[in-house]
């Protein structure tokens, strides 16, 4: 068994229950970034003052602590180097994706790529059977239809405040067989933290990571400034009939739903509900011009069996099929229907393209977040938000 120790009290904890339940457990830290290296150099720095310091996942005072506690509990421990992977796979695409008028998801490119990617195979290849990690989470298993092979169900945590299933959605059947999810019934305050001090770890009262783990202080756009060497480029701030209403510093410093902080002085409030890259142009507009009642996602991943949910889409045809969909971490879900995108709709998606219609319009969809799909607690999949409609 190999245990993902972050050097945070969730991984402690984790790792310790899989050893009271009689598991030959071996700890890993991956090293993914360096704060402190943030940026494009001298040059970079100059742009934006201080760097500030990223609290990345596995920098060196984290991986300190999950050594102490992989220590104290009698566990192998190994630290690996994932840094390049993590550059190519997450940072770069982040990036790219705010440059092209996108707001990314990296944690769930992160979970699907990195950590139940890079280190699931590192633990294939030790010749560990399963990969456990400190995710809110659950994967349940039942019998595949007409006696085939078993299936694997990733399903939110029993504590729904911490539940992170969401961010989780891109893991597939092959890799759901393959892990375990120790806190998936506990309670973060309940039960994890009071474990956590009743064995005497120094992680007990260590605060929950918050944001983007690589940008420091969440500032995205100053990051990217560092990284690329030179200022954002400014551009328009329009309202929709293409009336100049300001000028801004870098269109990805703005997030649709957006309101405070534009810049642009009205007698009523403004929101941003647009941001074209290529133009480099930020709209801005009435609050009723937030809301839609459809998205279409691209890049779709299925959770629970393709072959069983093609074929569920296949029956519910035009009228789609009834789901609960999430288009942002810390929403409820929203009834909804799912269905194949159109082929005018499949314009500029990569992969499967889906179409999803709510029962009541929802206000900020965002290109480039995730949208995720459920039939109860149970993750069907999700993908990328493409654009509202």
């Amino acid at each position: 068994m190999l245990v993902a120790m972050s050097g945070g009290v969730d991984s402690s904890v984790a790792a310790w229950l899989l050893k009271q339940q009689g598991y030959t457990c071996l700890g890993a830290t991956m090293r993914l970034y360096d704060g402190e290296d943030a940026g494009a150099g001298a040059a970079g720095a100059e742009l934006s003052g201080s760097a500030g310091t990223a609290r990345a996942c596995g920098n060196r005072a984290d991986i300190e602590d999950a050594r102490a506690v992989a220590e104290r509990l009698g566990i192998p421990f190994t630290v690996i180097d994932c840094r390049a992977r993590f550059e190519r796979d997450v940072i770069e695409p982040f990036v790219r994706a705010y440059e092209a008028g996108l707001t990314p998801n990296p944690c769930a490119i992160c979970n699907r790529r990195i950590k139940f990617g890079a280190l699931l195979e590192h633990a294939r290849e030790l010749g560990c059977d399963y990969l456990a990690t400190g995710h809110y989470a659950r994967v349940a298993r039942r019998a595949g239809d007409a006696g085939g092979a078993p299936v694997f169900e990733l399903r939110r945590a029993q504590d729904v405040s911490k539940d992170q299933s969401y961010f989780l959605y891109g893991l597939t059947q092959d890799v759901l067989a393959h892990v375990l999810f120790p806190l998936g019934d506990l309670t973060k305050e309940g039960d994890v933290r009071r474990i956590a001090r009743e064995q005497g770890f120094e992680t007990a009262a260590k605060r929950d990571s918050q944001g983007i783990c690589f940008v420091a202080d969440n500032d995205f756009a100053s990051f990217i400034e560092r990284r690329r060497g030179q200022a954002l480029p400014e551009g328009d701030v329009l309202d929709t009939a293409g009336t100049l209403l300001g000028r801004h510093r870098g269109a990805i410093r703005y997030t649709v739903g957006q309101r405070k902080g534009l810049g642009v002085a009205a007698a009523h409030p403004l929101y941003v509900t647009r941001i074209d890259a290529r133009a480099n142009t930020v709209t801005l507009s009435e609050e009723a011009d937030l809301m839609a009642g459809a998205l279409i996602a691209d890049a779709w991943t299925w959770s629970v069996p393709a072959t069983e949910l093609e074929a569920a889409l296949d029956r519910a045809g035009d009228a789609g099929l009834p789901v609960s969909a999430r288009i942002r971490y810390h929403q409820q879900g929203q009834a909804a229907c799912l269905k194949r995108a159109g082929d005018a709709e499949r314009a500029g998606c990569t992969g499967e393209a889906l179409r999803i219609d709510f029962a009541d319009a929802q206000r900020a969809i965002a290109p480039g977040q995730a949208v995720v799909a459920y039939d109860g607690d149970t993750v069907l999949g999700g993908g990328r938000i493409v654009r509202a409609v």
